[in-house]
């Protein structure tokens, strides 16, 4: 994994979406060659996104079945190399974050079981 990864999370204001925007970030600031992408920033920009997003492998990590950030993406004309849905790794955990605004006992562990996943998923782009 050598390459730039750009990670466009959920930013969703439900615990899920908290624990999938700590994990990105984290994630960000622990490797040099992954950078954390606003999706708000690109929804908000009429015809144009980051240019964050032109010399890296776009990859969006999903909270939930709406994914809002694939959505969003695909509505700029931006393909992601991967999308990485994260609800089923909570559930499989037996992980029930519940605290939208801060991170709850549940909501840390998700956290670095997120980031493991995200990683080994990195590894097949």
């Amino acid at each position: 994994m050598n390459d730039k990864i750009a990670l466009v999370s959920c930013s969703g204001l439900s615990p899920l979406g908290l624990v999938v925007r700590a994990a990105s970030v984290e994630l960000a600031l622990e490797n040099e060659n992954i950078v954390a992408a606003c999706i708000t920033e690109y929804s908000a920009q009429p015809n144009n996104c980051s240019p964050i997003l032109d010399d890296a492998k776009i990859v969006t990590i999903t909270g939930c079945g709406d994914d809002c950030a694939s959505v969003i993406l695909k509505d700029k004309n931006i393909a992601a190399v991967k999308n990485i849905s994260l609800d089923h790794v909570v559930k499989a955990y037996e992980l029930n974050p519940v605290d939208a605004v801060r991170l709850d006992e549940d909501g840390e562990k998700a956290v670095v079981v997120l980031k493991k996943y995200i990683l080994k998923e990195l590894e097949n782009i």
